[in-house]
């Protein structure tokens, strides 16, 4: 078939910053909506909407902007897939790890009491 396309090129990886984008902008219309929708309550008049349909309206819309706004705090929390190209450079061997080698960490300092005592020896 001509038009064949390769399975490889048709990987995509996760981007959770895009999805939260997309949630973000999402909630921000849903909360464009409510706001349109209670100017319109709050000046009254024949096309105002009555008590029952303001409940009703504020819970869907107002529940839908904390929801997607939840999903977007989410997603930018959530930590990008490495790709088949970074995954393969991160598990050879001799790369530099985030963690140092060995029993002390980052912040602490050796010991300056125990190379005393050495040198006195």
């Amino acid at each position: 078939m001509p038009f064949k396309k390769d399975d490889n090129k048709q990987k995509h990886s996760f981007s959770p910053g895009a999805h939260g984008t997309v949630y973000l902008l999402g909630a921000l219309y849903l909360a464009y909506l409510l706001v349109t929708f209670l100017q319109e309550a709050y000046k009254g008049g024949e096309d105002a909407p009555s008590l029952p349909l303001l409940i009703v309206g504020i819970l869907v819309l107002g529940g839908g902007v904390v929801f997607l706004g939840l999903m977007a705090w989410r997603m930018s929390r959530v930590q990008p897939e490495a790709t088949e190209g970074e995954e393969s450079e991160s598990s050879e061997p001799g790369t530099d790890s985030a963690e140092p080698d060995g029993d002390e960490s980052e912040g602490d300092e050796p010991d300056v009491e125990e190379e005393e005592t050495d040198e006195e020896e």
